[in-house]
């Protein structure tokens, strides 16, 4: 159980706390002064302290953002039950209807697939740089200090790396669109 315990705390060392400014300044830009930023990132440790393991999460800056997200509604939702006045209802829907609609996230898992495949045409650094930068979000510094490389080095394989990306996507889409109006013009 001790093993459990530590691994989990060097998880969140390495996971979790370095995103913790992150939260914070999201929660604030969203939320402003209608929620204590602070008490949301303590429930946040609470909650990833019961975790039985981490085995599962994949981005632990994401775990992270979405935890906070979550306290952040159950707060809300406790907060109209116990006295409708704490937030009006503009407020409360806001919080509640800032989750994307089911057929929104499905589009959007499509897109990142559609992406990714597209990361593999890219050299190996280059992909990596992308990923760090543009799916998990670290900084241009953060990037260059995990890969060891400078941070000019990926700022020019971002640079690179996206433009082709995006040239591939819209030759996907062009063809895309061929087939389509030549599948109508058959019909």
């Amino acid at each position: 159980m001790d093993e459990v315990r530590d691994s989990n705390a060097v998880w969140v060392s390495r996971e979790i706390l370095p995103h913790e400014v992150s939260v914070r300044r999201w929660l604030v830009s969203r939320w402003g002064s209608r929620i204590d930023a602070d008490d949301v990132i303590q429930e946040c440790y609470c909650r990833i302290a019961m975790l039985a393991s981490a085995e599962h999460i994949e981005n632990g800056r994401a775990y992270f953002f979405r935890t906070a997200h979550s306290v952040v509604v159950d707060s809300a939702r406790r907060a109209k039950v116990a006295n409708g006045a704490v937030m009006t209802e503009t407020e409360w829907w806001d919080v509640v209807d800032r989750e994307p609609l089911p057929d929104r996230v499905a589009e959007d898992r499509q897109q990142l697939e559609r992406v990714a495949g597209l990361l593999g045409m890219l050299s190996w650094t280059c992909r990596r740089v992308i990923e760090l930068r543009r799916i998990n979000g670290l900084s241009q510094r953060e990037t260059a200090r995990q890969l060891g490389v400078s941070e000019h080095v990926v700022e020019n394989h971002v640079r690179r790396g996206l433009k082709r990306v995006l040239s591939a996507l819209a030759e996907q889409d062009a063809a895309t669109e061929a087939e389509e109006r030549t599948r109508n013009a058959d019909s």
